[in-house]
């Protein structure tokens, strides 16, 4: 699904590029045009690049599932403030990213009334920021009608990205497609780490292994993401956030990430309809092998929920 929309957003900002360039006018304006679409082009590129990497939200879903972790609602950010995330389409597009990963956080522990608020808050952003409409109100009326059925909110939170990806798809908005992206990474990574450093002995038992690889693997993304960030319009918010992401890439410094094997087939873990049908043998498969010393995790925590602490403040 995210790789999808990657290519689908190269090749809308290359049409965009040469649609520019056939257009007349002055020179400088011709010049101008240029730059702008080289810069469409390369923002597109880094998106793929991240998304590439990046796991897919029932991915994601699927390594909480696995480790048996209990729910913790404190982790999840208040669907009550999205209305601070209404001042700019920055702030929504990143927030929005983070409330879709909440939302599936709820509905894989069947908290439907806790996760219809957060699809509500969903609603809202996407309104903001003129992101489909009748799609997302037919996701609220589903998801009121499948309260007790895990699997069919898990679906329907699903749907969610997909119909993102789609009208980003159509529409070539690469920036708003980064921030969404941003959003939902870095609250994956929060809500993985804070959750897993709540276990006593974490670093000891076999049965978090697979969770803490995921987390140091997201080395990879993160290198992606600060290109991506570093090709961004470099306003204040920007500039603060590729500070803070740098920051974070200092405490993955130590973590060895094993590269992932050619001669395996990878499942899309995005076609698995039930979660619990996803066994530890698939997601070792699925997994790169990783050193992460309990250290460097516990770093990774504290400066993923600083980054987390900026990017939702109010």
């Amino acid at each position: 699904m995210i790789k999808k929309l990657l290519y689908l957003l190269i090749a809308g900002s290359l049409l965009v590029a040469c649609k520019q360039n056939n257009t007349g006018g002055e020179v400088k304006k011709a010049d101008t045009t240029q730059t702008i679409a080289k810069d469409t082009v390369k923002l597109g590129q880094e998106v793929a690049k991240v998304a590439s990497e990046l796991p897919s939200p029932v991915d994601f879903i699927a390594h909480i599932n696995q480790a048996k972790l209990e729910y913790n609602a404190k982790y999840l950010n208040n669907p009550e403030n999205v209305n601070a995330y209404l001042s700019t389409s920055q702030r929504s597009a990143i927030n929005l990213g983070v409330y879709l990963v909440d939302l599936g956080y709820n509905s894989l522990y069947m908290k439907a009334q806790e996760g219809l608020k957060f699809l509500k808050s969903v609603k809202k952003l996407t309104d903001q920021l003129n992101i489909l409409d009748e799609q997302t109100k037919e996701m609220v009326v589903k998801f009121e009608k499948n309260l007790e059925n895990r699997d069919s909110l898990l679906t329907i939170a699903r749907e969610g990205y997909f119909s993102i990806d789609e009208y980003l798809r159509k529409n070539e908005r690469a920036d708003v497609a980064s921030n969404v992206l941003i959003g939902a990474w870095v609250e994956g990574l929060y809500l993985g780490t804070s959750l897993l450093k709540e276990v006593p002995n974490y670093d000891k038992e076999e049965r978090y292994k697979l969770a803490l690889w995921r987390i140091g693997g997201q080395k990879t993304s993160l290198e992606n993401i600060i290109n991506m960030v570093g090709k961004m319009e470099q306003n204040d918010e920007n500039k603060q956030l590729l500070t803070k992401l740098k920051e974070l890439y200092k405490a993955y410094e130590s973590v060895k990430v094993e590269s992932a094997s050619n001669d395996i087939d990878v499942l899309d873990i995005a076609e698995v309809q039930n979660a619990d049908e996803i066994s530890d043998k698939v997601l070792v498969k699925t997994t790169k092998r990783v050193e992460i010393s309990k250290e460097a995790f516990e770093q990774i925590h504290a400066k993923v929920s600083d980054l987390r602490s900026f990017l939702v403040r109010k």
